[in-house]
């Protein structure tokens, strides 16, 4: 057999999808059985078979929304920064953690001369959600514990700052409103677009004073003088609509903690870099207390019901939907063996709750299944092509389309658990869009719904 070298796994496998405990075993023989994309109904069924061919759209789900695990939020592929308000979901901060290290194989750094500024720059990813015409406040505080670039890190943990994480004090800030796709002005130069920070001098000028010292002689000893920096986005007064969330590119040249200085009447610079071999993660905290009342995602997220017609999902370790099939045993007990042939899971958002280029829809979610220990757990139906599992927006009817057949079939053979499915965002480190869907109530406007296809046997 021919593999598809675009298995979906490659994806779906990748760390930073390890915010939770996957159930993966097996994973290396699913490898194998990756096939070429496919389509799953009437259109495949041998021609005397189609007189058996059955199918239904009307059998009732029970959907509410929850609370996502933490997420694994170390070395991932796009940083994220920054501080919204959101009506529907309430107010989300994404902040980060990170090591700055010496650059290359320097060794012995002296400086000499008198400093005279310092600044933190962090080289902008052009992808953002949100507001940038608010203006956001940008504080750098010193972290003082250890970080390691072997650990794990997830997004609700935190390291000390100077002088406690709860009462830290920034030694650098900057009041702006962000502007990720245009180019910086520093001084007299054009930079590409960048986060500039200044750094307070007293700060600066420690670290300039190690110069020829023995905390600059490599990175692994100016780690333990200068553990690393928090910098976060923390602005008071956000009201509904306003706030954003930046990603940041930390590999990126441009991204760099720099002293200024002279030595006579040379100028000269020193920029300690996170590049590839620093430790940094997200941190990432919601508040769904502050949501407006045209939303009902507080109240599901207290109450595990939903009454209402739509449920959510929310990327940077934010929110998901759990999904029911609460009458499971109705086709399990028609009094005929059935195969299915299409299971498809069809979620409409709601178009009135995103706007433009500021909170458009999530580009693609997925599904995963939760056994008997309430471990999430990978589909089959993931180890196929991604045009056959789906998942991606339709950004014209905005519905999301998945094909869950395979684990369907598991469910109506018993050999897996009716636990139900949790709707997730299938790259919650990379992205914090959010999406509001139609529930599976029978009276949401937007009715999420399974489309059934499958064949009588006997």
């Amino acid at each position: 057999m021919k593999l598809n070298t675009s298995c979906f796994y490659h994806r779906i496998l990748s760390r930073h999808f390890d915010g939770t405990k996957f159930f993966l075993i097996a994973a290396i023989v699913l490898l194998a059985s990756c096939k070429k994309e496919s389509s799953l109904g009437s259109d495949v069924q041998p021609e005397g078979d189609l007189i058996n061919l059955q199918y239904t759209d009307t059998m009732s789900l029970f959907s509410f929304t929850v609370r996502e695990d933490s997420l694994r939020s170390d070395e991932s592929g796009a940083a994220q920064i920054g501080d919204m308000n959101d009506a529907y979901f309430g107010r989300t901060q994404a902040g980060l953690f990170t090591q700055i290290v010496i650059p290359g194989s320097l060794q012995n750094i002296s400086f000499g001369g008198v400093l005279d500024s310092c600044a933190l720059q962090l080289a902008y990813d052009s992808e953002f959600y949100g507001d940038t015409a608010q203006l956001q406040n940008f504080n750098v505080y010193q972290v003082t514990e250890d970080m390691d670039a072997a650990s794990t890190y997830y997004s609700n943990q935190v390291k000390q700052c100077y002088p406690t994480f709860a009462s830290r004090i920034p030694v650098g800030s900057r009041s702006l409103a962000p502007r990720p796709r245009t180019n910086t002005i520093v001084a007299n130069d054009t930079l590409k677009p960048v986060l500039h920070i200044p750094i307070n001098m007293n700060f600066a000028q420690q670290i300039f004073n190690q110069g020829g010292g023995p905390n600059l002689l490599n990175t692994t000893n100016f780690l333990q003088y200068m553990k690393g920096l928090y910098i976060a986005s923390e602005t008071p007064g956000l009201q509904h609509g306003e706030g954003s969330l930046l990603r940041f590119n930390l590999k990126d040249t441009s991204t760099k903690f720099t002293l200024y200085y002279h030595v006579g009447t040379e100028s000269r610079t020193f920029s300690f870099v996170i590049g590839t071999t620093a430790a940094y993660f997200g941190h990432y905290t919601h508040d769904y207390s502050t949501a407006g009342p045209v939303s009902d995602l507080n109240n599901q997220l207290a109450t595990g019901t939903n009454t209402t017609g739509e449920v959510y999902v929310q990327g940077v370790s934010g929110v998901k939907t759990k999904i029911l099939f609460p009458y499971l045993a109705d086709l399990q007990n028609l009094g005929y063996a059935i195969a299915i042939n299409k299971a498809e899971l069809v979620f409409k958002a709601d178009a009135s709750t995103s706007s433009g280029d500021d909170f458009p829809i999530n580009k693609q979610l997925y599904v995963v299944s939760i056994d008997s220990a309430d471990t999430q757990v990978l589909l089959p139906d993931i180890f196929e092509s991604a045009g056959y599992f789906g998942g991606s927006a339709n950004t014209t009817t905005n519905e999301y389309h998945i094909n869950i057949a395979r684990y369907f079939q598991q469910l109506m053979e018993g050999s897996k658990p009716n636990n139900g499915l949790y709707l997730k965002e299938f790259d919650p480190n990379g992205q914090s869009r959010r999406v509001v869907l139609g529930s599976a109530n029978p009276t949401a406007p937007l009715k999420m719904y399974i489309h059934l296809v499958y064949t009588r046997i006997n």
